[in-house]
């Protein structure tokens, strides 16, 4: 059974879309899949935990009503977040996913969800396995209904759209 825990209060439509033209992922710990309490019930998300990460060409997006508004970095930008930061996502999608030098991951288009943790990527694998301190890089990064937690996101040149 996967463990109960409480993401800082948001709105039940305080779920993000991070998408990214490549996503590094520095010292990751992936914690495993958790199931997290909300305003509008209980989720299961995939929780990991990295030092810092660094996004290029950042858009995080969030639908209100019949709005959708978009928090983007300017063009060609790289965004940072530094410190320790949770990061919890129903769905991790990419390509040319890499943990480091030493762990050989599928090429081509990749999805992580609750249901479907790669045994690459599995907790239960040993850590010379896992994904455990390693930077994981993930190319056309796109990660739903995600929460982030602690660290400060800075964000180049940021521009906010409602469409």
């Amino acid at each position: 059974m996967p463990s109960i825990v409480r993401t800082p209060a948001v709105p039940a439509e305080g779920f993000w879309t991070l998408t990214s033209r490549r996503l590094v992922l520095y010292d990751t710990q992936f914690a495993g899949v958790v199931t997290v309490k909300t305003a509008a019930g209980t989720n299961r998300l995939l929780k990991f935990t990295v030092r810092s990460f660094e996004a290029a060409d950042l858009d995080l997006t969030i639908r209100r009503g019949l709005a959708t508004w978009h928090l983007r970095a300017g063009a060609g930008t790289v965004a940072t977040a530094g410190s320790p930061t949770t990061l919890y996502a129903e769905r991790l999608v990419g390509k040319a996913f890499s943990l480091g030098r030493r762990t050989s991951t599928p090429r081509g288009r990749v999805v992580i969800s609750p249901s479907s943790v790669p045994r690459w990527l599995s907790p239960r694998v040993p850590a010379a396995w896992n994904a455990r301190h390693r930077a994981v890089t993930i190319e056309g990064a796109a990660l739903y209904r995600i929460r982030l937690a602690g660290g400060t996101l800075k964000m180049p040149r940021p521009h906010l759209t409602m469409v």
